[in-house]
Order: structure tokens, then C-alpha cells, then sequence
């Protein structure tokens, strides 16, 4: 179950070094102008979620869900989604988005088997 945490990644995926960001004031925001959109031509590689704390920021106290999405037709170009404002209430349809975008991702790899661990 997806929680209203900061993940723990053990890398960051910078968006601020792009043209290619964009600035949602809420999921709703980010739902009614963008979803649904292609996986194949924004394939979302990796979600973050952050928690800000800083008092200069005007999302002082908010999380933060940020989208990362290669650009597969343009081959050179990422798209990173950074959606403010994220509440408790968010969260069962951001997993089941999430979730989507997972089956879509691990799908391209379907010819690469896990080995299964003997329990």
C-alpha cells in the first residue's frame, strides 16, 4: 500500500536540469490535464514522493509526487511530472496509476525471467 511518506530510493532523478518539467498544483490538476496519456510514448520509470519542509517553499508542509518519464520516440528526452500538494485522499488512485504504469514497464522485460528463490 502506497503511503504518504517520502520513498526511500537509494539514487535521486534529478527533473530540474530539463526544459521538460512541468508544475501541478494537485493531482486533480495533474489528472484532468494529462491522464490518460500513451505509457509507450511517456513510459514512467520512477515515482518519488517528497515531503517539504522548508519555510521559503510555498509547499511548506506538503508532499510532493514526482514523475519521471522517458520519451521513447524522441529517444533523447525525459519528461518529469512534479505534482504538488499530494493528501491521504490521493493516494488509492496514484497506486492504481502507478500500478499501471508498473505492468506497462516490467512488461518490456518480459523476455528477461526472474529466477524464483526456493523458499
Amino acid at each position: 500500500m502506497l503511503k504518504l511518506e517520502n520513498t526511500n530510493h537509494d539514487y535521486y532523478c534529478e527533473c530540474w536540469e530539463t526544459k521538460r518539467t512541468s508544475e501541478y498544483d494537485s493531482w486533480k490538476e495533474f489528472v484532468e490535464e494529462e491522464l490518460p496519456y500513451d505509457l509507450d510514448y511517456n513510459l514512467l520509470f520512477r515515482f518519488d514522493i517528497e515531503y517539504h519542509e522548508d519555510s521559503e517553499d510555498k509547499y511548506c508542509d506538503t508532499y510532493t509526487l514526482k514523475l519521471h518519464h522517458a520519451l521513447q520516440r524522441h529517444g533523447y528526452e525525459q519528461w518529469h511530472a512534479v505534482i504538488h500538494n499530494i493528501k491521504e485522499e490521493d493516494l488509492k488512485e496514484i497506486e492504481e496509476y502507478l500500478k499501471k504504469a508498473k505492468t506497462h514497464l516490467l512488461n518490456m522485460w518480459k523476455e528477461i525471467e526472474e529466477e524464483k528463490k526456493d523458499e
